[in-house]
């Protein structure tokens, strides 16, 4: 019976010991449990990958909430150097009086690359022309000197050359467009240029427009569209990534230092292996 009495008790002593060390578990987990505000703005082109990370990512930490607009690079670095946001998504490196400002107000731009991209010059399918060198798209947008398609295509085009372009001063992509080609940023375009922002756009103002040039993300660009060559090389994935097409680049998450909380994890996640074929379902070359 004495036997008994002390096998109950231990079976006691275990079902409440099991019952403390369960709880701790709990409270443990709910403690170190992610939780949390991020908030995001900047490239349209960065924007359905940081999309749909988000997504993923609140699936995997349901009491994380992830606030993701797009804007452009310049205007997104314009809001992160408010406070506004927590990630800047862009495709550039900031610019000298961007670094200057965030020195200013003690702030630490850290750049971390998310995925490789390029930008493509895009025609109407109509078009014989299949290849532009550096010289004649300097000429086409900036120089002026080539104004119509009988000029480059051996008169099997005729017309004016309708010029798209969007603003390098907001706009990551146009700035890579005019440093490439015309050597700086900030050279103007010819007259009579249509501006067209967000750059998505410019796949059906292309299409519907058989004397239209225009330049935009590879990502976007479907069948609507004809990409030329520039200089004989098309942007394929291997070009983008040994750079040998011209108007190869990055895309970038910028925070305020190294990130560190939810930043670092949701930015970690990007460059996992699920979040890297995020990138590659949105059009983009996984850097990992």
């Amino acid at each position: 019976m004495k036997n008994k009495n002390v096998i109950l008790l231990l079976l006691i002593i275990s079902v409440i010991v099991a019952g403390c060390i369960g709880d701790n578990t709990k409270n443990l987990k709910q403690q170190t449990e992610l939780s949390g505000v991020l908030k995001l703005d900047g490239s349209t082109t960065v924007y359905p990958i940081a999309k749909t990370a988000s997504e993923e990512f609140i699936k995997l930490h349901p009491a994380v909430t992830i606030d993701v607009q797009q804007s452009s690079t310049g205007e997104g670095l314009v809001k992160f150097l408010a406070g506004e946001t927590d990630i800047s998504d862009a495709t550039r490196s900031p610019k000298d009086n961007e670094y200057a400002e965030a020195k200013q107000k003690g702030m630490k731009l850290h750049m971390t690359v998310i995925s490789n991209d390029a930008v493509g010059v895009i025609v109407h399918p109509s078009n014989p022309l299949s290849d532009l060198s550096t010289a004649q798209l300097n000429a086409i947008y900036f120089n002026e000197t080539i104004t119509d398609w009988s000029q480059i295509t051996n008169g099997t085009k005729k017309g004016k050359i309708k010029i798209y372009n969007t603003d390098p001063k907001i706009s990551g992509t146009a700035e890579l467009f005019n440093t490439k080609i015309a050597g700086s940023a900030d050279k103007p375009y010819v007259a009579g240029t249509t501006i067209i922002h967000p750059t998505p756009l410019m796949i059906p103002t292309i299409r519907d427009d058989p004397d239209g040039i225009a330049y935009t993300p590879v990502n976007w660009i479907n069948s609507d569209v004809k990409v030329v060559k520039v200089n004989g090389v098309a942007p394929t994935q291997q070009t983008i990534l040994d750079t040998s097409y011209l108007l190869s680049r990055k895309m970038y998450m910028i925070t305020d230092g190294a990130p560190v909380g939810i930043e670092r994890e949701f930015i970690s996640f990007i460059l996992s292996e699920k979040g890297q074929s995020i990138v590659q379902k949105e059009g983009f070359i996984p850097v990992t």
